[in-house]
């Protein structure tokens, strides 16, 4: 199927990751289909939406999102379909193998060696780059009663956990806390602490393996603090080398696409700690800087040579105020006033684009409520996507933009 006659598609815009995603595609003349878990979706709203498709959560109901997905390609494809998490990559693998009018926007074979940290060593040591001491995987069960060197980080072992992200611990007391979360089941992934700054690179690499646009953002301030999402962070002039062992990183993957690539910097260097094939959550301040990553991502599933890397504005402070209101609401009132001096933007607010920004506000609000109350199944707490979780397995389209 030829390339240049398809379309794209955004999934998950019910967050401010594939938000970005859709508006940097649609600065640069590609309106996408919104595709959202609720009809109030903030990127159903989006003014960069050619239209709006309330399709069930592939975190709750994967196979009915697959089907969706694939009754949409059968009606409106050929399309691309781009991802805002991990859910939704394995998801849209499963949809473009059953229907050839969905694209994946990647190679779906090369996944597995970026998204499994516990690959990631002899990857990253092909190309001269490090990642953090393995000190063991293994499951929950099998974790609680191991004896384990602490500080250390605890991560999931699979692209898909139910522990979303990474956990730094530093006493066996909360240790065990972490572990009584989970089921005994759970597959996680034990890294010797490596203590940095955090710094991202974004990075689009053509089909053929050529480098066609970086991006270099430093992070100040995570939330959860010891080890979260970037709540601050500031964009600086790009390490050409590390941008070139990250481009190479991905090509020995037999990887194309984009990908946010993440390290610590160690007093003995960079260490290779992530690598996120999917729109990500900072990806706000690359387009406010002049880099359009979605777009040089879109040009090349399309294999399109429209894009190179070039020159973009460093200084630029990103700050996800979310977060740092949650900080000071536990204790950390500082860090409201507290950010580096310089042109600061937000995860949410556009002013070409300005509809979905009290929506992804109203979502975030609805969240965080939802997570402090019983919700009548014996006292457990809603988590992240219960909104969606609910969503009614129905496909529906309706005009937007």
């Amino acid at each position: 199927m030829p390339y240049s006659s398809a379309r794209a598609t955004v999934t998950d815009v019910h967050i401010r990751s594939s938000v970005a995603g859709l508006r940097g595609l649609g600065r640069h003349g590609t309106k996408a289909i919104a595709v959202g878990p609720t009809w109030n979706a903030a990127g159903g709203w989006s003014r960069y939406a050619s239209d709006r498709v309330v399709a069930p959560d592939p975190a709750f109901n994967r196979q009915e999102f697959v089907s969706a997905l694939g009754n949409l390609a059968r009606a409106r494809g050929p399309f691309f379909a781009y991802p805002g998490r991990e859910e939704a990559i394995d998801a849209i693998t499963d949809a473009s193998a059953a229907e050839p009018r969905l694209l994946a926007p990647f190679p779906t074979e090369a996944l597995g060696a970026l998204r499994k940290k516990s690959g990631l060593a002899n990857l990253a040591a092909s190309v001269g780059l490090r990642t953090p001491p393995m000190l063991r995987e293994t499951t929950v069960a099998e974790l609680s009663k191991a004896r384990i060197a602490i500080p250390c980080a605890v991560k999931p072992a699979d692209p898909v956990s139910r522990m979303r992200s990474t956990v730094v611990v530093e006493s066996r007391d909360e240790l065990d806390a972490l572990l009584r979360r989970f089921c005994p089941q759970e597959r996680i992934l034990v890294q010797e602490r490596v203590s940095g700054p955090v710094t991202s690179i974004g990075l689009v690499v053509s089909r053929g393996g050529r480098l066609c646009a970086r991006f270099h953002h430093r992070v100040h301030r995570t939330w959860p603090v010891r080890a979260g999402q970037h709540a601050l962070a500031v964009s600086v002039p790009p390490d050409e080398e590390l941008v070139a062992r990250s481009a190479r990183l991905l090509v020995e993957a037999g990887y194309w696409g984009l990908a946010e690539v993440e390290f610590i910097y160690s007093q003995n260097g960079p260490v290779l700690i992530d690598v996120n094939p999917r729109f990500y959550g900072c990806l706000a301040l690359p387009l406010a800087c002049g880099v359009n990553l979605p777009a040089a991502w879109h040009a090349a599933a399309l294999d399109e040579a429209l894009f190179e890397p070039k020159p973009y504005r460093t200084g630029v402070v990103y700050r996800w105020f979310e977060a740092d209101l949650m900080a000071a609401l536990r204790g950390s009132p500082a860090r409201l006033v507290r950010r580096p001096a310089g042109r600061a933007i937000g995860p949410m607010w556009a002013s070409d684009d300005p509809l979905p920004a009290p929506l992804l506000m109203g979502t975030a609000l609805a969240t965080r409520l939802r997570s402090r109350w019983p919700t009548g199944d014996g006292g457990r707490k809603r988590g992240s996507w219960d909104a969606a979780e609910r969503s009614t397995g129905r496909l529906s389209l309706r005009r937007g933009g």
